[in-house]
């Protein structure tokens, strides 16, 4: 089990995944390589408002296996000629199954998007009266408006012009930067 949670670690880490959550508490290489990725994801598609794929939800891992062995061995003898047997069964099997919710949208859709991911997330928070309400609300609301103007200005048409070919391309996550 811990072999499959750790390659399921180190693909998503392979993967490059790029967080959009909670912009502005990003550090400067955070923004540096959510900037990098979208430039990257605008030069491939040729548009300032590329299609995204975003890990929208949480993303969870059903492990089985099972093992089973069996054997046998016989030493007999007749008279004349001596028998000997041998039988043995052995299986084994093994399941994963990796479920990992991921949207597409415009990356001018990519506020909102998040935003709704994080209302889900907070659901219970924003069923309670007043204060608590009020403040996971301005929160959210307030990372939604931080991500539009980073984005928006990620959207300038010049920057079509600066396009370099190859740029890697990375999914967004909405997670929690680390």
């Amino acid at each position: 089990m811990s072999a499959a949670l750790a390659g399921v670690q180190k693909d998503l880490a392979k993967a490059g995944i790029v967080s959009v959550s909670e912009v502005q508490d990003w550090s400067a290489e955070q923004s540096h390589r959510f900037d990098g990725n979208v430039r990257a994801l605008q030069c491939s598609q040729h548009t300032l408002d590329p299609v995204v794929a975003l890990v929208s939800g949480p993303v969870t891992m059903q492990l089985n296996g099972s093992l089973t062995q069996s054997g046998s061995f016989s030493v007999s003898a007749l008279t004349t000629v001596p028998v000997i047997g041998i039988a043995a069964d052995a299986s084994r099997s093994k399941t994963q199954q990796l479920s990992l919710p991921v949207q597409f949208v415009p990356l001018s859709a990519l506020p909102d998007a998040e935003m709704q991911r994080e209302v889900e997330y907070a659901g219970a928070l924003l069923g309670q009266p007043g204060d608590v309400r009020d403040k996971e609300a301005g929160r959210i609301l307030n990372a939604r408006q931080a991500l539009y103007t980073h984005i928006h200005g990620l959207q300038a048409p010049e920057i079509l012009a600066e396009c370099q070919p190859n740029q890697p391309l990375h999914p967004f996550v909405g997670l929690k930067p680390l």
